[in-house]
């Protein structure tokens, strides 16, 4: 089913949409995320990535969280990344329930989050992902720069970046 990406809110994670994002990325963490083995999964889910702990996120303002949210005020899709340090903002979660994909929702959060990265005076952008999705970032600019066999987790890094700019240490002191 096509569900228009102009029905959707891309917005912040905030304290009002936290039990959704959560119920979100539960499932997208549980669908087999990035290809990770469902052991590692619930680790993540158990130990790293609580309820308690994006509520601390939120708090302390500690990674920039932008969400896709239905008209039933249900968050979809998410990314998360971080603030900018040394110039560089690094994507480290981005997903979308498989009913909205391919239908420009991860192009809308992805061009968010790269609006932010240059209000921050990034100079770059940088992600680890797997094959299966380097496409979607090559189409919006990323270049592959590297590849590990066995990265965090053991898993296989395809490493990726998206230049905004040169490196200006005025931007950053």
């Amino acid at each position: 089913m096509e569900i228009p990406a102009s029905q959707l809110v891309i917005a912040d994670l905030n304290e009002v949409n936290l039990i959704s994002f959560y119920e979100c990325f539960c499932s997208l963490m549980r669908e087999g995320y990035g290809q990770f083995p469902t052991q590692l999964q619930e680790y993540f889910l158990d130990h790293d990535y609580t309820l308690a702990n994006f509520k601390v996120w939120i708090d302390r303002n500690f990674r920039k969280v932008i969400l896709a949210i239905n008209q039933e005020n249900k968050v979809v899709g998410f990314l998360i990344g971080d603030h900018a340090y040394g110039g560089v903002c690094f994507i480290s979660w981005f997903g979308l329930l498989k009913e909205y994909r391919l239908q420009g929702i991860g192009s809308q959060m992805l061009g968010k989050y790269i609006e932010y990265a240059h209000i921050r005076k990034a100079h770059l952008i940088e992600l680890y992902t797997y094959n299966g999705a380097s496409g979607f970032y090559e189409k919006h600019g990323f270049k592959l720069i590297g590849k590990r066999e066995q990265g965090f987790f053991g898993q296989k890094n395809l490493i990726m970046n998206l230049k905004l700019r040169d490196f200006n240490i005025n931007d950053i002191i």
